[in-house]
């Protein structure tokens, strides 16, 4: 795809940059909420991916989510892992359907990855999306824990050490 790739802090974000991450996370995810913006302001660096003339084509994140809610994944999965030691969580990767099969969502996790070398990551995916899948395992997560349910969606946990 031809393109530009942005990776940015939330706070370097444009109001406009923000509110069009927020659209494609809603769009590729039935399940977010009015906190949405708020987990966004709070994450640690957002990717956007544009597709010339077309706009915003796919979002990636490596979020900074709470101890509580790591603690909670963790436990749902039955996680042998310490959540304190995965402050990231590689998250609301979505393309937009005309962009998919060009290895955007791919290229994105790894730029955001690459940011956080040494750190342990974490991140979750429904257990039938095998595209999400195959990239996790590609960038060196390994599948942990079991099955559990949220929001009705069977997730299973993935770990990079």
């Amino acid at each position: 795809m031809n393109g530009i790739t942005k990776l940015k802090e939330p706070t370097a974000c444009t109001a406009e940059e923000c509110r069009d991450f927020a659209r494609l996370v809603r769009q590729g995810f039935e399940g977010s909420d009015d906190g949405l913006t708020q987990r966004i302001e709070k994450a640690h660096l957002l990717a956007f991916c544009y597709a010339t003339g077309e706009g915003l084509a796919a979002t990636a994140a490596l979020k900074a989510p709470g101890e509580r809610y790591r603690s909670d994944v963790f436990e749902k999965a039955g996680a042998a892992a310490s959540p304190s030691d995965y402050r990231f969580e590689l998250g609301w990767v979505y393309v937009v359907p005309a962009h998919r099969g060009k290895q955007v969502a791919e290229g994105l996790c790894r730029q955001l990855l690459s940011c956080v070398p040494a750190s342990h990551v974490f991140a979750t995916t429904r257990i039938d999306n095998t595209l999400m899948i195959r990239i996790l395992l590609s960038l060196g997560f390994e599948r942990v824990g079991t099955p559990y349910l949220r929001r009705d969606e069977e997730l299973i946990v993935f770990l990079r050490s």
